[in-house]
């Protein structure tokens, strides 16, 4: 069972506030979660702060979107082009290449004559060779070998083969379908002498072999095939292993393994430019990628800076209007900590709202971008998105998210000690407010023991019409609702469903003496008995409606032919007077004195499933009228907790359950039990049940009182309070309706229909037992 549960905000009002009058919620607010409230002591982004976020994330944003330029591999490999023509002419010069100067060798497009960059990269490939080239046709050849032999990938691993090799004499890479292999290097291939020369020319060659590679080879300098860049070396690598060997990629209508699709992007024949030529996706493409991914970030930067230097002008220009700083001599006085854009919850936040505000524009002009490019291609929106989506910011958001995620750990973690400190409290004010509650009503409350009798002869109800039913599978169906009802009735008392029901009725019969010898009052037998005239088994146990419990009825009579026989204190005149008596009030709370037992069978019938509804569709009832134990469930199992309790008849109260000895309230305390109280309202459960639970319950109450209180014991006093607590519901729901009617946002109409025509029933209840209240006058 859970340890937490929900309170309602008009329990803590009621209790904090007693004896106060105070403006209350309507009943559509009125129960919400713990209400967690912050630590304001430490300094936090206000509503200008916030504003200026938003407002930074906004135009920064607009601007992306406008101003921005769409991811394109085809302007990535020309852009890349010249870089690797750059990166190339300057290593070859600064490792002593004559070449001329660039204004000389590079033209208006930013790219090295052919010439020149065929000599620098011949300069660097005879300065710096290395042995795995000796494996270029076992590699598959000019085309392939650089994304094949490992040793030519710009990663930690390249790095890690190429030193490698200098000690094994071996290469490492993959064959044509991806697979793992190791070359040995042709004889007589140049590799180190000792340890420190291998590593030496296991680094330093590799390194400038792979600028030499970069641009393409000297025979073919700036268009021919360049080495994997880093993501392509990394996932090429990756496909060697047994996790990717099988993974198969759509290409073009079918499938090929992952490592065939990498190489066909390094190869050229995945990309097309806009002439249909291919692109390779190579060291070049990347670098111009990672340019385009810079410029992109030029509008996170202008965010980043406007938040951060208006968090630094207004914290400083606070700080010093609380110092009162006057004079430049005065600024040491200040406290850089205190306006600095570092390390500061206030910023953080600032930074996850401008950078949120950035992501949440960027994303959304992206997709109007693409819709527009697509024309209606679902295929070519995806594409067009995906390129146009600013890389940097999304980085940039979840980087704020994360920081930021400590800090609200923190405030939670705060938040949350309080809220159970006063969760506890709360408790125990409504405890000790229930408690008072069944002191007052003990008329109409059960103690855990005549609660276990109350289940354990509707129990004993169904098992004897079972019994007495000859066709096997209505047999069956009917034992089926029994162990599902039986199990409900446990979890909402919170007792152990094995040895609770008393199976044998003499057990049960025993145990009422012994009830019966320990109190003089016995009318506690006389509402017990009123609930089991009520019991109307088979009724639907979740909101799930089971079709075969729908065409199962009771056919015996339990009470009269058993029950009343095994006990001398209820006989059957007994038992047919109160039932009578049900039956007349349910007459005058109704108003129809006409078919009143067509009426009454029908309330019978719905009244169990109504009231269940109270608890199922509004959980937090259900914890202050079924107990604490239906805290813990949800779903299924409040449903069919909360329904075969209150099926019974029976309200818990004090949220404890049997474990806890807590009295249940019956013969009509659902209504008049809980109002005033502190905990709930009648108006509450007034609207969140029908028309038929109120029946039901007006009915038992009046019943009770005229046939059992009044004329079976001559208890006036009873009627009284039962009066007064009926006066009481009236009134609240009457105030109620009025405040819903009022509202700026009324509920469903049907609502305020329904709770109007209880509102009638409750009235006509509250008229007759003011009438048998004032009877004692007439008799005396």
């Amino acid at each position: 069972m859970s340890n937490y549960e929900i309170i309602p905000i008009s329990a803590t009002n009621a209790l904090i506030n007693e004896g106060h009058t105070h403006e209350e919620p309507s009943i559509i607010e009125t129960f919400e979660a713990l209400d967690f409230e912050f630590e304001e002591s430490v300094d936090k982004a206000g509503r200008l702060d916030y504003g200026i976020a938003a407002g930074s994330g906004l135009i920064t944003g607009l601007l992306s979107v406008l101003l921005g330029k769409a991811l394109s591999v085809e302007e990535a490999a020309k852009i890349g082009g010249k870089e690797a023509d750059k990166l190339v002419v300057d290593a070859a010069r600064a490792l002593g290449c004559k070449l001329p100067d660039d204004n000389a060798i590079f033209d208006g497009n930013g790219r090295c004559s052919t010439e020149v960059l065929s000599k620098a990269i011949k300069f660097l490939e005879e300065k710096f060779p290395i042995p795995q080239d000796k494996l270029t046709p076992e590699f598959g050849g000019g085309l392939q070998h650089h994304l094949r032999d490992f040793s030519h990938h710009p990663t930690v691993l390249g790095l890690f083969f190429s030193i490698l090799g200098q000690f094994t004499g071996t290469g490492y890479g993959t064959d044509t379908d991806g697979t793992f292999i190791k070359l040995l290097f042709p004889e007589e291939t140049p590799i180190g002498k000792n340890v420190p020369e291998k590593i030496a020319l296991g680094t330093f060659n590799w390194l400038f072999h792979l600028v030499s590679d970069i641009d393409g080879s000297n025979q073919n300098a700036g268009k021919g095939t360049g080495i994997p860049g880093p993501i392509l070396s990394m996932l090429k690598e990756l496909s060697s292993t047994p996790l990717f060997k099988n993974v198969k990629v759509n290409y073009k209508d079918s499938e090929i393994s992952f490592s065939k699709w990498i190489s066909k992007l390094f190869n050229g024949t995945y990309f097309k430019n806009s002439n249909g030529k291919p692109v390779r996706f190579d060291f070049r493409t990347e670098m111009g990628l990672a340019t385009q991914l810079l410029e992109q970030s030029l509008f996170v930067l202008a965010n980043e800076v406007i938040v951060r230097v208006f968090y630094t002008v207004s914290r400083l220009a606070g700080e010093i209007y609380d110092k009162s700083i006057s004079s430049v001599r005065e600024l040491d006085q200040l406290d850089p900590r205190k306006f600095l854009p570092i390390n500061n919850r206030a910023l953080t936040r600032m930074c996850t709202v401008s950078s949120g505000t950035f992501f949440a524009v960027n994303s959304a002009g992206s997709a109007i971008k693409a819709g527009v490019a697509a024309k209606g291609n679902a295929g070519a929106f995806a594409s067009a998105f995906f390129l146009n989506i600013n890389y940097p910011g999304v980085g940039r958001f979840a980087v704020a998210c994360f920081f930021d995620a400590k800090y609200i750990k923190e405030d939670v973690s705060i938040a949350y000690k309080n809220a159970m400190a006063e969760h506890e409290e709360q408790k125990r004010l409504r405890e000790d407010k229930l408690r008072m509650l069944s002191s007052k009503y003990k008329f109409l409350t059960l103690s855990p023991d005549q609660t276990r009798l109350l289940y354990s002869f509707q129990s004993m109800i169904v098992a004897y019409d079972i019994l007495n039913t000859r066709k096997t599978d209505i047999a069956l169906a009917k034992s089926k609702w029994k162990d599902e009802w039986e199990r409900g009735v446990c979890e909402a008392l919170n007792v152990e469903q094995e040895g609770f029901f008393l199976r044998s009725g003499r057990q049960a019969f025993d145990l009422m003496d012994q009830i019966s010898s320990e109190t003089d009052d016995r009318s506690w037998i006389d509402l017990l008995v009123l609930e089991l005239s009520r019991f109307s088994p088979y009724y639907q146990l979740s909101t799930e409606v089971n079709k075969s419990y729908k065409k199962l009825k009771i056919k015996s009579d339990y009470l009269e032919e058993v029950f009343c026989k095994g006990q001398d204190y209820i006989e059957v005149k007994d038992l047919k007077a109160i039932q009578k008596a049900f039956t007349k009030a349910m007459g005058t709370v109704t108003g129809n004195r006409k078919r009143v037992a067509a009426a009454a069978v029908t309330t019978l019938a719905v009244t169990a499933a109504t009231a269940g509804g109270a608890l199922v569709f509004a959980p937090e009832i259900a914890v202050i009228i079924a107990g604490d134990a239906v805290v813990g469930l949800s779903g299924a199992a409040l449903t069919s907790a909360s329904l075969a309790f209150v099926g019974g008849g029976s309200l818990a109260v004090g949220g404890m359950g049997m474990a806890g000895g807590t009295a249940i309230l019956t013969g009509g305390g659902a209504l008049i039990g809980l109002a005033g109280s502190g905990v709930t309202s009648a108006a509450t459960v007034v609207a969140q049940s029908s028309e038929s639970f109120v029946q039901s319950e007006c009915s038992k109450l009046l019943a009770f009182c005229s046939e059992v209180a009044v004329k079976k014991y001559g208890r006036f006093d009873i009627a009284l309070l039962a009066q007064e607590g009926m006066k009481s519901c009236t009134k609240e729901l009457r105030a109620e309706i009025e405040l819903l009617a009022n509202a700026e946002n009324k509920p469903d109409k049907e609502i305020i229909s329904q709770m109007k025509k209880s509102l009638k029933c409750m009235e006509r209840c509250e008229k007759a037992l003011r009438k048998l209240r004032d009877s004692k006058r007439l008799l005396n």
